[in-house]
């Protein structure tokens, strides 16, 4: 077997473990004047509310992401209850088409209880949409009122077969050296005489062959770098996901599962009642970031505590359905959510005018929607990502960057971040965001995924606290509020040294602070509360 030594290298965003004592106080909580981290100076605002005697009023936040584990130890108890709905009795008690929508609603479910476990994402749907109809083709074969579908969809299927051979490549690579990791390490532990391997093992093996010597190489890179087995799997599993769901020409859950139209934005009855469905990790993660509960000895804090977190399942592991998203909004707002918060999105989309009238509902109902900008160091500005709200929505609605966690310019703007000095509003702490995981465990996490929750629940602090402030006015204090780094330059994501000036890469040129955000809401409210 010819091995070669392999530095592994991982192109998804990872999940970073961190060790935090109990009920921790996270960094991104952190006021800047007092430690090395840059973040929202959670407990000075605190202590300021404290010091003008003001309490917290109950803020209902929605949730739209991939569901959450309802009974986590440091969620639980924040959990929204619809008051008219009598939970597990198989009644739709409120008469709005939901049965037993207790915690919230899940779009991704079928009314026998089955649920989606992974989707395909919105281009390869769009592809398919076209397929019949541009397959051998030319521009010369192609009316003119088809020609920019036409061209869009050839763009498409290049960017498709190019992934799914990408996908297809990294995963044979991953498990030629995992094979090879594997036999190499059964090897040396019989040459050794041993059940368990260590780099010190590996360093003091005497290789005699040529064989040996590349078998020792292996494993000593392996430690070197820092990659196991295990990560190799987990790398495999990736590329499957992909290639079997994401990518795949030829699967498609909904309709033997769910059974709607997509394409009909009014038929609206279906899905089902659990939250806690397969895939649940990420909405974990992003509802434990606004509320974890504070100071119960458990686990982690989230930023608000006098909040009713109101769940949402549409994030299926591929892309979302616009028609889905649309009806999640409009869900969240009838049912009193007056802040929403979304953790996704696609660079695709077939219905955007679902959502755009689904964005208008949430307007006319005073409600700000709080959204993460992309992972994919590109500038919004210039590639368009879904949901993207119209220019007079943006009264109501923020897109979300996620800035770094050392209090030095160099990495004010995360190297994952996408960004836009039109698009983009506010920059917040998204780099080892330590919040709740499945099965009351905890993980820090990066992205901006991360970020937009921090927003949304310095959001609802302040909506706690000023319960007149309207959507419109709390979003233009939270960016005139956040810390303005007007002429510092950053690295610009996805770049290794390039730099611009970080108030280029958003509206604000600033990072998301409770503290300020709670002051400046007191000087302009205060009395008026």
């Amino acid at each position: 077997m010819k091995l070669s030594i392999i530095i592994f290298t991982i192109s998804f965003l990872s999940i970073f473990h961190t060790s935090y004592s109990q009920d921790s106080i996270p960094w991104h909580h952190y006021s800047s004047n007092e430690s090395d981290y840059r973040g929202i100076s959670l407990q000075e605002g605190l202590d300021f509310m404290a010091e003008k005697g003001l309490v917290q009023n109950t803020v209902i936040v929605a949730i739209i992401d991939s569901g959450i584990d309802t009974l986590h130890e440091d969620l639980r108890a924040r959990l929204w209850h619809n008051p008219k709905e009598i939970p597990y009795n198989g009644k739709d008690d409120d008469g709005n088409g939901y049965i037993d929508d207790y915690y919230g609603w899940n779009f991704l479910g079928g009314s026998d209880g089955k649920n989606i476990d992974g989707e395909t994402i919105e281009i390869i749907r769009f592809y398919k949409d076209h397929l019949t109809k541009f397959e051998n083709k030319s521009k010369k074969d192609i009316a003119k009122e088809d020609l920019s579908t036409f061209i869009k969809w050839t763009k498409a299927k290049e960017d498709i077969f190019s992934k799914i051979k990408t996908y297809q490549k990294n995963k044979d690579y991953y498990t030629e050296l995992k094979n090879a990791l594997v036999y190499s390490e059964d090897f040396l532990k019989e040459k050794l005489e041993t059940d368990s391997l260590t780099q010190k093992d590996a360093e003091g093996f005497d290789a005699q062959t040529e064989k040996e010597k590349q078998i020792k190489k292996l494993i000593i890179s392996s430690y070197t770098e820092g990659f196991t087995v295990k990560d190799l799997e987990e790398g495999i599993s990736y590329f499957d996901k992909n290639l079997d769901k994401k990518y795949s020409l030829t699967y498609d859950p909904r309709p033997g599962i769910i059974g709607d139209n997509v394409d009909d934005i009014n038929d609206t009855i279906y899905g089902n009642s659990d939250i806690q469905a397969k895939g649940y990790s990420h909405g974990t993660s992003v509802t434990g970031i606004i509320g974890a509960v504070r100071n119960n000895n458990t686990g982690t804090q989230g930023i608000v505590d006098s909040v009713q977190l109101m769940i949402l399942r549409v994030v299926p592991g591929g892309d979302e359905r616009d028609k889905d998203v649309a009806l999640a909004i409009r869900y969240a707002v009838r049912n009193g959510a007056k802040i929403i918060n979304g953790s996704f999105g696609k660079k695709y989309s077939k219905h955007p005018e679902f959502v755009k009238d689904a964005i208008d509902y949430a307007i006319a109902n005073d409600v700000l929607i709080v959204h993460a900008a992309g992972n994919n160091s590109e500038n919004n500005d210039k590639i368009l990502h879904y949901p993207t709200p119209q220019e007079y929505q943006r009264t109501h609605w923020m897109d979300v960057a996620a800035s770094g966690a050392n209090n030095n310019n160099r990495h004010l703007a995360a190297d994952f971040t996408n960004y836009g000095r039109k698009t983009v509003d506010i920059f917040a702490p998204g780099v080892d965001i330590y919040s709740t995981s499945p099965n009351n465990k905890y993980n820090a996490a990066s992205g901006t995924s991360s970020a937009s929750p921090v927003v949304a629940g310095v959001a609802a602090l302040v909506k706690a606290y000023y319960p007149n402030i309207s959507a419109s006015a709390l979003r233009t204090l939270l960016i005139e509020s956040s810390l303005k780094y007007p002429k510092a330059k950053t690295i610009i994501p996805g770049s290794s040294k390039k730099k611009t000036k970080f108030k280029k890469l958003s509206t604000s040129a600033g990072i998301v602070n409770a503290y300020n955000a709670l002051k400046m809401a007191d000087e302009l409210y205060g009395k008026k509360n």
